[in-house]
């Protein structure tokens, strides 16, 4: 095995942390969603007909702790259960203009972290951090979920 896993490993682990929900509390407020939350409300922002099932699909979890949380979305008002325009059986969700809203704020707040935390770095070196990042997110994706 190579020594440099675990290291690996333990700073997806620390930047897990930074970037997970506890970050989302900003220095004006601090926002209602958890991380699991936030990740579902992307999934639906991406596909304006994703269904619960998809959405626990891609975030490994079952289609009852999908309801869950697209319940507790709904009701803090970031998405609502729409008829699929494909089959009417089936039920998708929508991302409402108040999910959009707080997608776009927290993701802001992010990017100006991260500038702040790169600006010192050149463009080749962002862009390598980059790359390298896009090279684990695609073989994570490939391999699934353990």
């Amino acid at each position: 095995m190579n020594s440099n896993i675990l290291n690996v490993y333990n700073s997806i682990q620390d930047l897990s942390w930074y970037f997970g929900s506890q970050g989302f509390c900003g220095d004006c407020c601090c926002e209602d969603l958890s991380l699991i939350e936030f990740m579902a409300l992307k999934k639906s922002s991406k596909n304006k007909h994703i269904t619960i099932l998809s959405i626990g699909n891609e975030l490994n979890i079952t289609k009852s702790g999908a309801s869950k949380i697209v319940n507790r979305l709904e009701k803090k008002g970031y998405i609502m259960r729409v008829q699929s325009p494909l089959d009417g059986r089936v039920c998708c969700v929508r991302i409402t203009e108040k999910g959009r809203s707080i997608i776009d704020k927290i993701e802001q707040e992010y990017v100006a972290y991260l500038e702040n935390i790169l600006k010192e770095l050149d463009s080749e070196t962002v862009d390598n951090i980059k790359t390298s990042l896009d090279i684990l997110v695609n073989l994570v994706h490939k391999q699934g979920f353990i």
